[in-house]
Order: structure tokens, then sequence, then C-alpha cells
């Protein structure tokens, strides 16, 4: 284990390199307005950078990177956010509420567990509870319509649901795998004891296609808490604050290995159990000139999280 405790200002220029490569943002949903709510984490050296701080309605349960246009979308609970790389310090903007409907005439606002970003569209995982709406996976409509409703449409749902019951899936972190046309997802809740069918780990779900869902990997050991997914230079991380935790716990598992390989922690002011999120987002933060690094290290726009090995 090594533990990092400051930054210089050529651990800095270095960063300033590492950054071209692609990067993990990951946050919670802690209302400690001197916690962060977004990180930018450097994989390679382990710097962080701070994105916003947690503010009212601008916490994170989901991130998702739109690449081309240069975006991250955030939620809080049912509030979707948008934010622009390299606003750093800028808390996101809101855009509107989120809402299921299956009529467009009736809408419910949904809160939200995780995002992913693909193909020009933004999806969502709930599995906010409802006995009209099932838990799963919607497309989300990023322009409001004239009734201010970020629109959800379901693209797969909880197939354990019966009629309209909500079901037992419990999905928390979602991403799109791009290598293999599918969903990944972390599933919160085992139901096994009871004759159910799933249990807390990495499953894909090929909602664009067959619609099948199949587990991938447990969780790594010790851990029930996971409910942050991004997939991104040969890992899928998953994000973990555990119940009278102050750390964020952050783990790569290799998918040319199919072990978790990489851990990282990073210190919170808090304890209280918060949802988690993350993303995969290259570029997202921009990196001072090495000429002003040291000044920024030392506003402390810079940390370094801690590794595990």
């Amino acid at each position: 284990m090594r533990t990092f405790c400051c930054v210089s200002a050529g651990a800095v220029a270095l960063f300033a390199g590492a950054s071209a490569h692609a990067q993990l943002v990951f946050g919670t949903t802690t209302p400690t307005t001197s916690n962060p709510a977004a990180v930018y984490l450097d994989i390679a050296s382990g710097n962080t950078a701070t994105l916003w701080n947690s503010a009212s309605n601008k916490k994170v349960n989901g991130l998702a990177a739109d690449t081309v246009n240069k975006k991250l979308y955030s939620n809080d609970a049912a509030r979707l956010n948008v934010w622009n790389y390299g606003s750093l310090g800028t808390a996101p903007t809101f855009i509107a509420g989120m809402y299921r409907t299956n009529d467009n005439i009736t809408f419910t606002a949904t809160g939200v567990d995780g995002l992913a970003f693909t193909g020009g569209k933004l999806y969502a995982s709930t599995s906010f509870g409802s006995t009209v709406y099932k838990k799963g996976i919607y497309q989300v409509n990023t322009t409001p319509d004239a009734g201010s409703h970020c629109v959800m449409t379901p693209v797969w749902l909880d197939p354990t649901g019966v009629g309209t019951n909500s079901g037992t899936i419990q999905f928390g972190g979602i991403d799109f795998n791009q290598a293999d046309g599918k969903f990944w997802v972390t599933n919160g809740t085992d139901t096994t004891g009871s004759g159910g069918t799933y249990q807390r780990a990495i499953y894909t779900v090929d909602a664009l296609n067959t619609g099948a869902m199949v587990k991938v990997a447990d969780f790594p050991a010790g851990h029930n808490q996971i409910d942050g997914l991004a997939i991104g230079g040969g890992y899928a991380w998953l994000t973990e604050q555990a119940p009278g935790s102050s750390t964020v716990n952050i783990f790569g598992f290799n998918l040319t290995t199919l072990t978790y390989d990489k851990s990282f922690t990073f210190a919170l002011a808090d304890a209280s159990q918060r949802a988690s999120g993350a993303c995969w987002a290259p570029g997202a933060y921009s990196v001072p000139a090495p000429a002003c690094a040291f000044l920024f290290a030392a506003a402390g726009g810079l940390s370094l999280v801690r590794r595990r090995k």
C-alpha cells in the first residue's frame, strides 16, 4: 500500500502529460458542502481534482459522459444536470426533472441510480419503487418537453416484476460497453436466499437486442454497497461508500483477466452512507500549464488518492 501525502509542481506537470489519456470521474451524494460532489481521477498517477463541490440538487447519484460534445450528465435523485468539460469549480446546470411516462399524459418523477451515454443518447438505471412503472433501464430525453419533463421511456424492464410491480433488481451503476454492445450494471440486492434469481454482482444486460441479463462477476469480497460503474481503459470501475465509512472505494475489474487488480480510496469529510456514481470521461479536466502548476497545487485544486495494491 502506498499513501500519497502531498503534491509538488512536478507531480502536477506529470499529471498534465497523463491527462491526455482517458480518465475516471466519480461522485457521491454527500451533503457536506466542503466535500467534492464530483472528482476527476488520473488512474496512472492517482492524482485527483475536484470538478464541483456538493450543493443542494447538485449531488451525484449517476454520471455519464458525452465525449463528442464534451459534457458530463449527472443527476441528483430525479434532477438531471449537465456540466461542460473544463468548468472546474462550477456546479452543473439544472436541465429538468426526469419523469417516467407510458402515455405522455401522466408523468411520475423518477429517482435515478446511474447514467450511461451511448449513440448520442442518455440512458438511466432506476430502482425507484412504483406500482405503475417497473425498475429497469430507460432512455432519457435530455431536451425537456413543454411541461419541463425530461421524459424517460423504457428500454429494458425488470423481468422479475409481475404486472405493474416494480420487481426485485436493484441497479446502481450502469455504463455501455462498446466492445460487446451491452449495458453493464451493478445489482445491489441478493434474492437467491428467498428463491430469487439475482445476486450482488456485475451483470451485462443486452437491453438493445435480446434482453438477456447475465452475471459477469461477484463484487470484491466484503463489499456489498457497490453502486457506481464505469467502463474504460480496459476495466470496469466500481465505486462504493459503505455505511460508517468516510472513504469512497474504487475497484478496477480487469476486462481481460476478469479479476480485480486495481483499487483506490478517496477520503470525504463525513461517514454517512451515500450513493455514488462514475463515468469514463477523457479530457473532462484540463490541467493548468506547468508554469502555473505550483500555484494550482497550493490552492488545493489537486490532491492524491491512496492507491491500494
